[in-house]
């Protein structure tokens, strides 16, 4: 058989919070690890995001990090990487589970040849996984862990090299202006994301302008204002799609939080109850919105929406050639300039880099 797919940790029980540290003891050369997190609903609606009970993923060799993202970049990078609709799903829904699911992707694509962690060129490989069970539904004690992999079985092959990914900048914005982040010129770029994350708003209430020069601006790659930018590349991109379900166990409105983040990501819902009536009672922004049932019942429903998490996505050269990918290997100095929106101050602003690591 060529490609296996293999167990790194069987399902674990983790309470409250805390890091889980998973050694990495396959030989086989690994294409993608999965990680899956799943809890049991104690209430309705949800208090936050998903990707909030992840607070940080780990790949590490001794010091040498090879990975590290919280669970919202994480699962944005696979989804503008793999141009999927979703990784979220569940029943909103007391003694109902959700299931949330993270990757990290050593390839352009799932059983790249070129691409993969070989584990035999490392000596410690650990996995660290950082959770805090209570954030998506504060009334969760408990969620469960499950890492597999990906791998090559009888398929021989001999990667290049990896894709490496990692926060390289994080910070709550100042109240107004610009700011300047120094980016590594160490190994060449694939792909740059920039994440806005403020609860319940858009990306570009926190950050509205994001410019990269080289060399002390003797080159500018680009210079764009971020919701301009967005709807550029709406034509390039695909609609993530999400489905809620929900149900009211009196008249009442609960609140829901998605993965798309743009402005007035649109929602579609339908009741299983003829009398009832379902319907949001704010518009859908930042991935958050509130929806009223006049009746007890179910709601099913789909976002469709960008912005996956609240991460802008800038992809260098093509996507699928090593060669063609963005080589500061050769640049005296990287900068990326970001400029703080009206509500920078109460959010986050996260630069992202996705990296070629050759063997």
């Amino acid at each position: 058989m060529n490609y296996r797919n293999t167990k790194i940790l069987a399902e674990k029980t983790l309470t409250g919070s805390g890091t889980e540290t998973i050694d990495v003891n396959i030989k086989d050369i690994i294409s993608r690890i999965i990680l899956k997190w799943e809890i049991t609903m104690a209430g309705y609606g949800m208090d936050s995001y998903p990707h909030t009970d992840i607070t940080k993923i780990e790949l590490v060799d001794g010091s040498d990090v090879l990975f590290s993202l919280n669970g919202g970049q994480c699962q944005a990078l696979c989804i503008y990487d793999r141009k999927i609709p979703s990784l979220n799903g569940g029943w909103y829904v007391n003694a109902n589970n959700v299931t949330s699911i993270y990757g990290i992707d050593f390839g352009r694509f799932l059983f790249d040849k070129l691409l993969a962690l070989d584990p035999n060129v490392f000596r410690n490989l650990q996995l660290k996984v950082t959770y805090d069970s209570d954030v998506m539904d504060t009334g969760a004690t408990e969620g469960r862990l499950e890492v597999l992999a990906e791998v090559f079985d009888e398929k021989v092959i001999s990667p290049v090299g990896f894709l490496s990914a990692k926060e390289l900048h994080s910070r709550t914005p100042p109240a107004s202006g610009y700011w300047y982040v120094d980016l590594p010129t160490d190994y060449p770029i694939k792909k740059m994301l920039v994440q806005g994350f403020y609860k319940a708003n858009e990306p570009y209430t926190v950050v509205t302008e994001a410019r990269l020069d080289e060399d002390n601006e003797k080159r500018v790659p680009f210079d764009w204002d971020l919701e301009d930018y967005e709807r550029v590349m709406q034509g390039e991109q695909i609609p993530i799609l999400e489905r809620i379900y929900g149900y009211a166990d009196t008249a009442s409105t609960y609140a829901y939080y998605t993965t798309p983040s743009n402005y007035s990501a649109v929602l579609l819902g339908n009741c299983l109850d003829a009398d009832a009536y379902g319907g949001p009672t704010t518009i859908l922004q930042g991935g958050y919105c509130t929806i009223h049932l006049t009746v007890n019942t179910h709601l099913l429903g789909v976002v469709s929406g960008y912005l996956p998490n609240h991460c802008y996505e800038f992809p260098f050269g093509d996507q699928k050639d090593l060669d063609d990918w963005y080589d500061v290997t050769k640049l005296g100095s990287l900068k990326l300039r970001l400029k703080a929106g009206a509500s920078g101050a109460n959010g986050t602003v996260a630069a992202v880099l996705q990296q070629l690591r050759r063997y």
